[in-house]
Parts: C-alpha cells; structure tokens; sequence
C-alpha cells in the first residue's frame, strides 16, 4: 500500500512539474504557407479564415504590393500580394492551391495572397529563435523555427526553417515611409 500511495505522489509531483514547465514555456500556435519556395508562419490568432482567390477591385496610387480589395460579408479588405511584398516578384496566375489569408491588424481586417497554406504548428515559444535579420530589409521577420525535413533531418541540411512574420509590420513599414515623404513635402 505504500508504495502505491509513493508511486501516486510521484506521479502527481511529474505532472505539476509538467504543468509548472508548460505555464513557463507555453504552447502557441502559427499558421504555415509558402509563398514562393519558402515557409513563412503567423500567430494563428491572427488569422480569421483562409479563403479562395476571389475578383479583385484594383487601387490607384496603392502600394505594388496591394492588388486591389475585395468584398467580404460587407466588409471592404486590402488584398496583399505576400509575394510582391516579401520577395519582390510578381505572382504567377492564381493556382489551384493559392489562397487569401485574412488577417486581423487591430481593429482591422486584410487579406494576404499566398502559394499555398500548408499546415497549422503546435510548438513552444521557446522553440522560436529571434531572426537575426528583422533590423534590415525584411523588419517584418520576427523569429525562426525549424522542423526536421524527411526522414533523416540529423542529415546535414536535415532542418526546414519557417520564418516567423509581423503581419503588422508588413504593412506599418510601407505607411511609415508614404508618411515620412508626405511630411518632407509638406514640412
């Protein structure tokens, strides 16, 4: 009996260490989708829903980036072309895997076209490695995971990195610089 009740105990203390581990490193959850050859990913709380290409309303005067808004539920989105925006080339003709992701920026609501989402990842935040290179061209990458490619990913190159995004960012850079040559010229 007393080894039962000291196994029980045991177990018990694993579980609130367990628990207690979990609040310190807790689970988040990101959207994945390729836009070109790489993995991007974003807060899955970000997201709303993910959509089929739909007919395209073109701006004048917007960003390249911006390929016009669409109608949704009464609602007028922005649509981004991620491939534009992250990579600076043009999207190749919708295929029957690209997708609009949209997305939440505070109050607001916009529509991200991607390749192609490709799966929705559990992992701790610690998981989650500062980027390196969110100071220079690309401030919107905020942090990189990896996840073991194919069988052997202790093979050299074993690993795929996704690139964590700011979706806020990828549009708060772009406004900050349209407001900085408006004020030059009306300063």
């Amino acid at each position: 009996m007393r080894q039962r009740i000291n196994v029980l105990t045991r177990v018990t203390q694993s579980r609130a260490e367990e628990e207690a581990a979990a609040e310190r490193d807790p689970l988040v959850q990101l959207c994945a989708f390729f836009v070109g050859t790489e993995e991007y990913a974003v807060d899955i709380m970000r997201v709303e829903e993910i959509l089929q290409p739909q007919r395209l309303t073109p701006l004048r005067g917007a960003p390249p980036f911006i390929e016009g808004v669409i109608r949704l539920r009464g609602a007028i989105l922005p649509v981004v072309d991620l491939r534009k925006r992250l990579i600076g080339q043009p999207s190749p003709v919708d295929t029957p895997k690209t997708r609009l992701l949209v997305c939440w920026l505070g109050r607001r609501r916009v529509a991200f076209t991607v390749d192609r989402v490709s799966e929705v990842v559990r992992l701790r935040r610690s998981d989650i490695k500062p980027a390196l290179g969110a100071v220079g061209p690309a401030p919107f990458v905020v942090g990189v995971y990896g996840e073991p490619e194919g069988r052997d990913a202790s093979a050299p190159g074993g690993e795929r990195l996704k690139l964590l995004l700011d979706v806020k960012a990828l549009l708060l850079a772009e406004m900050l610089a349209e407001s900085n040559s408006t004020r030059r010229v009306n300063g």
